[in-house]
């Protein structure tokens, strides 16, 4: 019984977990450039079950344990393996604004923060007052030298990132790659860490006046969300029934006269 609900338990555990992926991606499917979130699970290690305490007699009509006979593997429940990020690449959507750039490549955009270098596919961009590029957020853009890059006027990306003024090139953004994008920390504000360097992409399919939308699909996150609800009312129906179980044992099983 008590098996029953730690197995019913960290189902519940786990629903709670995608429940908590698949909000996050509904609050995110309007963002520019956020990748879904995926909850991935693992089963806990199988139990072998055999049967004990049989008693059985012998050639010599003498009563002796009866040999362990092994019934079969008995699941022990899930929890979650992992989060990890769809990374396919969402709707390219034309906007006409010479500030918005998308990239068509695996690349991404380094930006300053206090916290240090970050990293975003977010590319609705803005020119403050200073006249430095920047995110939504009022980071500043990076150039290929790990410097913020300065803008008078209305400026032209190419597929390179080279930013030309006037044509004049003044800068070239730095995007980068990563080996593993899996191991990017997400840290809010669709900004990402890394522990190691990117490598600068040479040429970043970068495309100037459209943005990348979210690759969340909201109806199948609503549909997602639905099943993750009713696997754990059920589960958690288990949950009671184990319990009452228990109690019954305990009230009459249990009980003394």
């Amino acid at each position: 019984m008590i098996k029953g609900l730690y197995t019913a338990g960290a189902g519940m555990m786990l629903q709670m977990a995608k429940q908590d992926a698949v909000a996050n991606n509904l609050a995110n499917v309007n963002t520019s450039g956020y990748k879904k979130q995926i909850a991935v699970a693992r089963a806990f290690p199988e139990m072998l079950m055999s049967r004990l305490g049989e008693i059985e007699k012998n050639s010599q009509g003498e009563y002796e344990p009866a040999p362990v006979e092994v019934i079969g593997g008995l699941g022990t429940g899930a929890a979650i393996d992992k989060i990890y990020s769809d990374l396919s690449l969402g709707n390219i959507r034309k906007t006409d604004s010479y500030t918005d750039l998308a990239l068509n490549s695996n690349g991404y955009f380094a930006v300053q923060t206090d916290q240090g270098e970050r990293y975003t596919r977010n590319g609705q961009f803005k020119i403050n007052n200073e006249g430095e590029l920047t995110t939504d957020q009022g980071y500043p853009v990076l150039d290929t030298s790990s410097q913020p890059i300065t803008i008078e006027g209305e400026f032209l990306v190419d597929d390179e990132g080279n930013i030309t003024v006037s044509g004049e090139t003044i800068a070239q953004l730095k995007v980068v790659s990563f080996e593993n994008p899996q191991y990017l920390v997400r840290e809010g504000d669709n900004l990402l860490a890394s522990g190691q360097p990117g490598n600068n992409l040479p040429r970043p399919g970068l495309l100037q006046g459209y943005v990348e939308d979210s690759n969340v699909n909201a109806v199948k996150e609503m549909v997602e969300l639905i099943t993750v609800t009713r696997a754990y009312e059920s589960l958690q129906k288990i949950v009671q029934a184990e319990d009452e179980t228990t109690q019954a044992a305990i009230d009459q099983v249990g009980s003394v006269g």
